[in-house]
This record gives C-alpha cells, sequence and structure tokens, in this order.
C-alpha cells in the first residue's frame, strides 16, 4: 500500500489529501427522534397505551421541546415519517399551518381516525410546530411502504408452540418498555426513554433473534420479512439522503421508535453525519 502512494503523482496526493478533508468538514449533525406516534392508531404489533397529547400539560411539554431544539441547535431541515410520495400535498398543510389556517383543513376532514391522525400525529403536533419556529419554508416526508404480512407470520407461530411463547414474550417486553417511557411525566422523559439504547435494542432484537428464525421450512418466511423491515427502512434512509440540502448543517429526523433503531446505526455507519445525542439537545 505505501507503495503505491509513493507512485501516485504528488498532485493527486494533494487532491486526495483535499477531498478527505473537506469531507470530514462538512459532517451534517442529526437529531435523530424516535417517537410513539401521538395519535395512537394501534397498527405496531406491540400495543401502546393512549396518552392525550393535547392536554395542557402535553401542549406545554411539546412547546418546550421545540423550544430547546430551535435554541440549542436549529434546523435546516425536517425529515418526517408521512409517505414521501405525497410531498406535495404534505407541504400544501404545512403552508396552512404556517399562516395559522390548519384548522380550516383538519375541520374538513370527515373521517374522524384520519382527522385525529392530522390533529394529534407527531408529523403535525411536533415537526410542524418545530418547522415553524425554525423558519424552515418545508417540511421532508421518508416514509415509504412495503406490505410485511405479520398475519402471515402470526400464522406461522401458531404452528409452533414453543416459538409462539417466545413472540408473545418479545412483543410483552417492548409493550412493556414503550408503556414505560408514554407514562412518564413530561413529553420530554418520554422521549428521552424511548430512545435509550435497551429500547432500540428490543426493537432490532424482536426481528433478529426470533422473526428471522420462523418459517425456515417454508421458504424461509421470518428472514424473508425480516429484509423486508430493513428495506423498508433503507429506502427511508435513502429518501433523507436523497433530499439533503447541501446548505444544511443540522437536520431532524422524526420517526418511529423502531425506524429510530435501524436509523441510528445507518447514520453511525455513514461517514457524511454527525448523531447527536438527544439527551445533549433536550
Amino acid at each position: 500500500m505505501i507503495n503505491i502512494l509513493k507512485r501516485l503523482p504528488a498532485v493527486l496526493l494533494l487532491l486526495l489529501s483535499s477531498i478527505s478533508f473537506s469531507y470530514s468538514q462538512d459532517k451534517v449533525d442529526i437529531i435523530l427522534i424516535g417517537t410513539y406516534h401521538f395519535n395512537n392508531p394501534g397498527n405496531d404489533a406491540a400495543k401502546t397505551t393512549a396518552r392525550n397529547i393535547l392536554s395542557e400539560k402535553d401542549q406545554m411539554g411539546l412547546e418546550e421541546l421545540t423550544n430547546a431544539i430551535n435554541k440549542k441547535s436549529r434546523p435546516d431541515q425536517i425529515f418526517v415519517e408521512s409517505p414521501h410520495a405525497e410531498a406535495k400535498k404534505l407541504n400544501e398543510i404545512y403552508q396552512l399551518y404556517l399562516s395559522n389556517d390548519f384548522n380550516k383543513f383538519t375541520d374538513t376532514i370527515g373521517n374522524k381516525r384520519l382527522q385525529k391522525l392530522y390533529i394529534e400525529g407527531e408529523t403535525f403536533q411536533l415537526a410542524f410546530r418545530l418547522g415553524k419556529k425554525s423558519n424552515n419554508k418545508e417540511v421532508f416526508p421518508i416514509d415509504t411502504m412495503i406490505q410485511m404480512r405479520f398475519d402471515l407470520l402470526s400464522k406461522e407461530l401458531n404452528a409452533n408452540p414453543v416459538l409462539k411463547a417466545a413472540y408473545d414474550n418479545k412483543l410483552g417486553e417492548l409493550s412493556k418498555g414503550f408503556n414505560e417511557g408514554i407514562g412518564k411525566e413530561s413529553m420530554r422523559d418520554v422521549l428521552l426513554r424511548l430512545n435509550e439504547e435497551d429500547i432500540y435494542f428490543q426493537n432490532k432484537s424482536f426481528y433478529i433473534s426470533l422473526a428471522n428464525k420462523v418459517g425456515v421450512s417454508n421458504g424461509y418466511f421470518g428472514s424473508i420479512l425480516v429484509s423486508d423491515w430493513y428495506k423498508r427502512n433503507l429506502l427511508m434512509f435513502a429518501n433523507i439522503q436523497s433530499q439533503l440540502k447541501k446548505s444544511t448543517k443540522t437536520a431532524v429526523i422524526l420517526v418511529g421508535v423502531g425506524h429510530a433503531a435501524m436509523f441510528r446505526e445507518f447514520f453511525k455507519n455513514d461517514p457524511n453525519f454527525n448523531l447527536v445525542e438527544l439527551k445533549d439537545i433536550l
């Protein structure tokens, strides 16, 4: 290796050195926030208790959270777990929020479940709030859905009592950790707890230590399901990478805890990013 470097032209060595230097200086600070779904739709395998995000206490908590982030590390871009393909629609709604006309949109939604999403969801309660305070003109959706057949996973598990017991135990651990976090007194403590390493570990462990070994004799069903989970998260991560502006110095990523657990590893292994610990911001 040393001999090869000696044979490289001096100009090329200088160029490589310059690229390496600029590369290390241009890292984007990432504030990764894993959260529960504020509107509690009940779609996840691990069931969580409801918390009234519209309560005076939690509204005040969201104000404190967003004020702290904006004061310590004002984000240049905010990425959210909303459909990437519907970026235009999301930002049309965001413009209504910026002009204090958000209720003109939510009041027209006839579907109560959908209305609850837009009124209580973390994208609108946290990301929009932070975006307005930090003078962001748009937000950036990253979600790309991949169908994951957890119903078929349950069918496979029901045929194997040992694995079914392990599955139920894993779900119990996940639910316990989530509910412990959601039950914290302040929204600050909720998010800090949900982003601790053991919660991330429980989420990743569910896929690797359990789901991956289900259905080996049935075409490796579990491994395919796990690979689909990785694929979805990689596609979401690519949506961050592709929408990142050259001028961005700090970005906030707001996603469910399961995604955050995966993203943490992605960001740590991408030299373009510097992962900022949430506890140092809040």
